[in-house]
């Protein structure tokens, strides 16, 4: 009996050890302390490699009453806010389900004044259905989930070997040399979210809740449709989403007030001011805040909630 503990003993050092570790280093602030690494050195590290959770924590260590929720257009948009103000829940790549989900799980943690949320014609597709939110809130559910999957791992190691001394390098997309290669491949790329689309029904009735819930508390719901560059728009015409992007576009209506960027002008025509077809420049990014903010906009069309919008299809 005494040596079988003793053996247990033996085989549970390394475990120790790594929550040791983890507790140290803690590269995702579950435990809501930097450790032996500054908030900033995590921020720069470790957030492309699991944003959701370095995103969803850092709300829940410190809500915002103010937020943000989309994709990488709306991740753009966060960098231009008054940042101890608003909340940073966009991520790349994010579908209107983890939209959906991001909503509703920092409401349960602070009610918002404000929620900007952008949402583009691909991303109403009821295809669409990443759920890398709902893997997120399990993996932060308790310290031994946090501290026992890969990117938690990944980020550690991340960290421990980061050179503090290192030099800014551009992304791909950034490089200016490289621009047009990566344009030319976003563009390619319009099929993979434009050929197979079909109605969300369920998204819109979940769109729905929200929008109810928000009236009911006095909670300013604003939806922003992105802009991409007339390049991209003129390829995604050449699917069949006429219909649908109408539609799109009443259901939004009949949620709240909408600025629609996402329109054949100086704006979009502007190879400038975009890194490639659908990702804005952080001067447009201030553009584009500055319009919503003051209800004002000189590059996109505002629509007042009504409604009634839907019922005219």
């Amino acid at each position: 009996m005494k040596k079988f503990i003793l053996q247990i003993l033996f085989f549970s050092i390394p475990f120790a050890a790594y929550c040791l570790l983890i507790v140290v280093i803690d590269p995702y602030n579950y435990l809501d302390r930097e450790g032996a690494f500054s908030t900033r050195t995590k921020k720069q590290v470790v957030s492309d490699i699991e944003p959701h959770l370095f995103k969803m924590l850092a709300f829940e260590n410190d809500p915002k009453p103010n937020w943000i929720i989309g994709d990488s257009r709306s991740n753009g948009l966060y960098y231009v806010t008054e940042e101890k103000r608003w909340a940073n829940l966009a991520y790349g790549g994010a579908s209107l389900k983890e939209m959906i989900q991001s909503f509703w799980w920092a409401n349960s943690i602070q009610q918002p004044d404000t929620v900007l949320m952008g949402i583009n014609l691909s991303l109403y597709n009821k295809y669409n259905k990443r759920f890398w939110v709902e893997e997120t809130i399990s993996r932060k559910s308790n310290f031994f989930s946090y501290s026992f999957n890969n990117y938690t791992f990944n980020g550690a190691i991340a960290l421990l070997s980061h050179d503090n001394d290192q030099k800014t390098v551009l992304s791909e997309e950034d490089n200016p040399d490289a621009k047009d290669y990566y344009w030319q491949k976003k563009l390619e790329g319009v099929g993979k979210f434009h050929s197979n689309m079909a109605y969300p029904t369920e998204y819109y009735q979940q769109l729905e809740e929200i929008t109810d819930f928000c009236r009911k508390r006095g909670i300013k719901l604003i939806f922003w449709i992105p802009p991409l560059h007339i390049d991209y728009q003129r390829l995604v015409e050449e699917y069949p989403v006429e219909k649908l992007n109408k539609r799109f576009l009443a259901d939004l209506r009949s949620l709240g007030d909408v600025f629609d960027f996402n329109y054949a002008s100086p704006l979009t025509r502007d190879k400038d001011n975009f890194r490639d077809p659908v990702h804005f420049t952080e001067e447009v990014a201030k553009i584009i805040f500055r319009e919503i903010r003051s209800y004002s906009p000189k590059n996109a069309v505002i629509y007042k909630f009504s409604s009634t919008d839907r019922n005219l299809l």
